[in-house]
């Protein structure tokens, strides 16, 4: 008689978390089933149980994979033995997504369990600019002016150009044209000017690696042309180096040249990661290629 109890007694306690989990369920609901892109939507979970019990935090990891991603912290919120939560959420990804049944581990008293949501599914679109789609901008609606209107105003602005070209005619007259003149700076100093002050920006130092190859490639174009006299700013790496074939420097400079030209390329298309010290490098080699390939003006002293 006492087997036959503890018979009852195992299958009792056997059955206990089937009935449990037999009376969880657990739903997902989205506000809407077509979306934008990145355009903030709310996702509505709820847990049918019993009171006290114990709910994990759920995994999005699976909805992730699909661009999914929640914009709020999870926080249930108890209704007798209904749990709710809402989450504020955005998809960063377009087409038809399928978004599969979420897991969630709960626990009641020593029972200790899963349950799954149901599956859900979402049309994500593209921003698209339909300027056919427009509504055309509707002016204010005035009450029709008359000449009597604007007539003050007109004459005021005649009588105002009047003045101003009489004035003009009159300084005009009295005062000869000014002849500016504008001594250029020359390639070299303009160069060594600009490396100094990119230097002093600290661009690659803050991580604007790109920003600061680039702007370092764009003064030794600019000096290529000043210097050269070859289309550098509109020309190719493998252009310019063509160019400075033709040019009497050493093939040491026209390595570093290529060196510099090179790795700005490699950066400016995402090719590349140079290390840290490599910047340093290039500023130091830029400026050694100003330097030494500059005009020297020759001083010519006069036979006194």
């Amino acid at each position: 008689m006492n087997g036959q109890y503890r018979w009852i007694y195992a299958l009792f306690f056997f059955l206990l978390p089937l009935c449990i989990t037999a009376q969880v369920t657990f739903e997902g609901r989205l506000d809407t089933n077509r979306m934008l892109i990145g355009d903030q939507h709310i996702l509505s979970l709820s847990v049918q149980g019993t009171p006290n019990m114990q709910l994990d935090t759920i995994s999005f990891r699976t909805w992730e994979e699909t661009g999914f991603e929640t914009l709020t912290p999870q926080q249930w919120q108890a209704e007798g033995n209904i749990y709710r939560q809402d989450l504020a959420y955005a998809i960063y990804d377009t087409g038809y997504i399928q978004l599969p049944p979420l897991e969630l581990i709960f626990r009641y008293e020593d029972v200790s369990d899963t349950i799954y949501s149901n599956d859900l599914a979402v049309e994500v679109n593209g921003i698209m600019v339909d300027s056919t789609g427009l509504a055309p901008i509707k002016t204010i609606i005035r009450e029709p002016l008359s000449f009597r209107d604007v007539a003050p105003y007109l004459i005021g602005l005649l009588l105002a150009l009047l003045l101003v070209w009489f004035v003009w005619r009159m300084k005009r007259r009295s005062t000869p044209p000014e002849v500016i003149v504008e001594i250029p700076i020359p390639a070299h100093e303009k160069a060594l000017k600009e490396l100094a002050e990119l230097q002093q920006q600290k661009l690659w130092q803050s991580g604007k690696i790109k920003a600061y190859q680039s702007e370092l490639t764009r003064i030794i174009r600019v000096y290529l042309e000043g210097r050269f006299g070859i289309l550098a700013m509109e020309s190719t790496t493998e252009e310019i180096l063509s160019d400075m074939r033709n040019e009497e420097i050493s093939s040491d400079l026209t390595k570093d040249l290529a060196e510099i030209l090179n790795m700005a390329d490699l950066i400016k298309f995402a090719k590349a990661k140079p290390s840290v010290d490599i910047h340093q490098r290039f500023m130091e080699l830029a400026e050694h290629f100003v330097r030494t390939t500059r005009v020297v003006e020759e001083i010519k002293e006069s036979d006194d």
